[in-house]
Order: C-alpha cells, then sequence, then structure tokens
C-alpha cells in the first residue's frame, strides 16, 4: 500500500514506523515519537514490554491449563493442536522478551542498524545498542507499509552512516 509522499516528507529527517509513530533521526540520537513535531525529549524508558509480557504469559498459562484438561477427557485432537499453538505461542514470546521499548538511543550506543525483509510481514529496523548496564540491547522499529517510507528511512540512515547492512 503506497501512499504519495509530500515535498516537506522528502526533506524530513524521520520515517513513519507501523504503528503510525515517526523514528526521527537527529544528528546525536535517534528518537521515536507519536507526532512528527517533537517539543522535548521523550523520557528514557530502557525496559523490556512488560505488558505484552505479563498478558502473552497469561495466555500461555490458559492456552497449557485448556490443553491439559483436552488429554485428560480424551479429546486428544484438540490436545495436540493446543500443545502446537503453545509451542508457537512460547516461540514469540520469546521474541517479544528479546526486544525494549526505549523510545532514544544515544548514537554513540548504537552498535549496528540492519534492514529486515521477511517474505511476510512487515519490514523492520533491528537496532543493536549498548545499553546502561553495559549489555547489548535490542529494539524492533516496523517500517510503515509504503515502498516510499522504506526508501526514505534507508536513504536517511544511509547518509546518517547508521545502516550496517
Amino acid at each position: 500500500m503506497d501512499t504519495p509522499v509530500t515535498e516537506s516528507h522528502k526533506d524530513a529527517d524521520y520515517f513513519i514506523t507501523a504503528d503510525a509513530g515517526f523514528c526521527h533521526i537527529l544528528p546525536d540520537q535517534l528518537i521515536i515519537t507519536p507526532l512528527p513535531n517533537y517539543s522535548e525529549l521523550p523520557p528514557v524508558q530502557d525496559k523490556k514490554n512488560f505488558v505484552a509480557l505479563l498478558f502473552g504469559s497469561l495466555g500461555v498459562a490458559f492456552g497449557t491449563f485448556l490443553m491439559i484438561n483436552f488429554f485428560r477427557v480424551g479429546f486428544y485432537l484438540m490436545g495436540v493442536m493446543f500443545f502446537a499453538a503453545m509451542f508457537y505461542a512460547v516461540k514469540v514470546l520469546g521474541d517479544v522478551a528479546r526486544y525494549t521499548i526505549i523510545r532514544n538511543i544515544p548514537r554513540n550506543r548504537i552498535i549496528s542498524i540492519v534492514l529486515r525483509k521477511p517474505s511476510f510481514g512487515y519490514h523492520y529496523l533491528l537496532i543493536a545498542y549498548t545499553r546502561d548496564s553495559g549489555k547489548t540491547g535490542w529494539r524492533k522499529i516496523k517500517l510503515y507499509d509504503s515502498v516510499q517510507n522504506e526508501e526514505h528511512a534507508q536513504l536517511l540512515l544511509k547518509q546518517a552512516g547508521l545502516l550496517t547492512a
């Protein structure tokens, strides 16, 4: 789904993310905000997405409960289907636990930025950066589903010298 790129968007120092946010590329940091023009920097929150982890864990626990009950009452096909679903849900939950929800990343902490293009789903940027604890953190930014927006994001990141692959 391509949207027309306005003249102001071509010269902008930001690109649009899949969740209708804006990733601004500044000389000293990357900032992800809900507005194209911001007046103050978002607070630094270098933490995991605990809400998604909590609800995902509750969903896996409930699905496991149903799976065990299906096996107990003799609905083996449903039990096997729930087993496969819980296996996939745990894999997805592990992927969610890998990424942080940081909204401003200083450029001196960025290790690499890689553009990933899966065959199914949104294209996304995978940003590796050094956390306050000294460990490597990961931030996943899904790009808005537009060829122009993806090209604009690539151009901005290449001009800033941040895109590694």
